[in-house]
């Protein structure tokens, strides 16, 4: 009776570990599929393939065609690849500029491999944007190189929300983000939940410059997205590349830049003094192990660090004013009537 009720425990411990990183695979990891072809159209059954990532220089354990032609790379990680195809009596074939994203199902187009000797290859180029057609989601995301050109802003990698087509004004879980789903978003980032379930807002927040790419889903979900009906975003944090990189900024907000408002010029209140400072910087390369254990091209690191001092000082602020009708309004002549803010009234 003991072993049994050990064993139940071993098991149930095994999959409370194994489901959860079977889901965050298929939500931060992509499945690339295509088919092998030769110049009339046949297939080509045992071509080699292997996936090699443009800014990581990594390869894949190489695939082989099936019958039909036809292969499939599951748990691809979200990248650039160029996809090498390889076969007896055929020239080699590199077809560069596939973007996979994270939950992406990417369907290549056919592959045409020419008859010649396999030290020739031919290189095709990605002369398109290849379409979802693993799928029916409707999604966008939101590359590295839009997070670093977008006018963005420093205060909440969600506020990329706002450039997915068929999203309206807003952000995360504002009234308004999405028809049918305000205040119903879930959040997720690298395959885990970011999600306070207390408030259903948003419980863990990362500097824009450590995100790598930002998925929104508008419907159509697959099976491992779930929880709540409005939008899915999911983020893909940066692992770093082959290439040492690094950055740096810094944001100063202060109060001395801005004018006193309307009301409190009117009214002979003090500005409020406000003054904030952002401080950031991050650093990401390869780990280079040595030359006897084949290190290059192996492991990646990335660090983020972002620094905010608490030096914000407050003076003055919003008193609170009743504002009586004068001797028109009281006439029910409101045509020069102003509100608090000097704009006048509607008629």
């Amino acid at each position: 009776m003991l072993r049994s009720i050990s064993s139940l425990v071993v098991c149930g411990v095994a999959a409370l570990f194994l489901s959860p990183a079977s889901s965050w695979a298929q939500i931060t990891t992509g499945t690339v599929t295509g088919r092998v072809v030769d110049s009339s159209g046949g297939v080509i059954p045992n071509a080699t393939v292997t996936l090699v990532s443009e800014t990581h220089g990594t390869r894949s354990a190489a695939l082989t065609t099936n019958s039909d032609g036809d292969y499939v790379f599951p748990n691809v990680a979200a990248d650039t690849y160029t996809i090498e195809v390889a076969a007896p009596s055929f020239k080699i074939v590199k077809r560069t500029g596939v973007v996979v994203s994270g939950a992406d199902r990417v369907g290549v187009p056919a592959i045409v491999l020419s008859v010649g000797g396999t030290t020739e290859t031919v290189t095709v180029a990605a002369e398109a944007i290849l379409v979802q057609s693993q799928s029916g989601e409707r999604s966008f995301a939101v590359s590295t190189s839009q997070i670093e050109s977008l006018p963005i802003g420093r205060g909440n990698f969600t506020n990329m929300i706002a450039f997915a087509p068929g999203v309206k004004n807003g952000g995360f879980n504002q009234d308004g983000a999405r028809l049918g789903g305000a205040s119903q978003d879930n959040l997720m980032i690298d395959g885990i939940s970011a999600m306070d379930t207390g408030n259903n807002g948003q419980m863990l927040n990362l500097n824009i410059e450590s995100i790598g790419e930002v998925k929104i889903l508008t419907q159509g979900y697959q099976a491992e997205y779930g929880r709540s009906s409005g939008l899915q975003i999911t983020a893909v944090t940066k692992s770093g590349t082959n290439q040492v990189h690094g950055s740096g900024y810094g944001v100063f907000t202060d109060s001395d830049w801005n004018k006193n408002s309307w009301a409190g010029q009117k009214n002979g209140d003090a500005k409020a003094k406000t003054s904030q400072q952002i401080y950031g910087y991050t650093i990401g390369g390869p780990v280079v192990i040595p030359k006897v254990f084949n290190g290059r091209n192996k492991l990646f690191f990335f660090y983020a660090h972002e620094y905010r001092p608490q030096d914000v000082v407050i003076n003055g602020g919003s008193p609170i004013r009743l504002r009586l009708p004068s001797a028109a309004e009281r006439a029910g002549d409101f045509s020069a009537s102003r509100d608090n803010n000097g704009l006048f009234f509607r008629r």
